[in-house]
């Protein structure tokens, strides 16, 4: 049983909010699991001293996060998370099943179309060029988490242009069916605000908050050389994706 002053009511911060709050750090901090259901409105009720209003309006700020979702006759659940841990460089379906989920993909679109500025710098491609465009929403257990777009490099490698990408992993097909050796990856990840076309995508609120990932991946060939052969730009539903980093200090600085 809660206090009824558990809430900070004279902080100027809506009590709803604090509620909401408290709920997201119990499912980033483990207390509740991907799959639990949450307490019901008249738990939260009861035990806070708060009225239904409030109760709803928290439970719509963590759904429209992405961390719940409503189910008729069963209540609010929790929706599953992903992480990726750096610098060890793994495919979305590696980082999905290693902890223990179920990836899937679905294939939005596929086209050759002008390289963008971005990606033609990425893979080192003049600005007119011409590759593969590969548009693909990433889900885990059923919902969407990202939303991607890859520039192909089938200038050095035409071959990419034949490839099926509605399977799992790219790095697989990479690997598997055209014997290609990855190497490594340069990444950027950033927060931003999802855009209206992103939300839609990802079935969140535009606006909410989203983690926007930027990588170049390479592969050497036989000779040694290292040639960039993808450019992806990944948007992430940021309430459910997350990054770890191990960080170590160099001796003597």
């Amino acid at each position: 049983m809660m206090q009824s002053d558990f809430f900070d009511r004279e902080s100027g911060i809506p009590v709803y909010r604090q509620l909401a709050d408290y709920i997201k750090k119990q499912i980033s901090s483990g207390v509740y699991q991907p799959g639990d259901v949450l307490p019901s409105e008249a738990d939260y009720i009861r035990d806070f001293n708060v009225s239904r209003t409030t109760v709803r309006l928290a439970f719509g700020l963590i759904t429209n996060a992405g961390m719940v979702r409503r189910e008729q006759g069963r209540g609010t659940i929790v929706v599953p998370q992903v992480r990726t841990q750096l610098p060890f460089l793994a495919s979305f379906t590696e980082e999905s099943s290693r902890y223990g989920r179920t990836p899937s993909v679905v294939l939005l679109r596929q086209y050759m179309d002008k390289v963008s500025i971005e990606a033609a710098k990425a893979l080192s491609l003049p600005t007119d060029a011409h590759v593969l465009r590969v548009e693909r929403l990433r889900l885990v257990d059923g919902e969407p988490i990202g939303l991607a777009l890859s520039w192909m490099n089938t200038v050095r490698f035409p071959g990419l242009a034949n490839l099926n990408y509605s399977a799992l992993s790219i790095y697989s097909l990479l690997e598997s069916e055209m014997g290609l050796s990855i190497r490594s990856a340069k990444e950027n990840i950033r927060a931003d605000l999802a855009t209206e076309n992103e939300a839609h995508k990802l079935n969140i609120q535009a606006g909410a908050p989203v983690l926007r990932m930027l990588r170049t991946t390479f592969i050497q060939d036989e000779q040694g050389a290292v040639i960039p052969i993808e450019y992806v730009e990944v948007v992430f539903n940021g309430s459910i994706y997350s990054v770890d980093v191990e960080l170590y200090r160099q001796s003597g600085k």
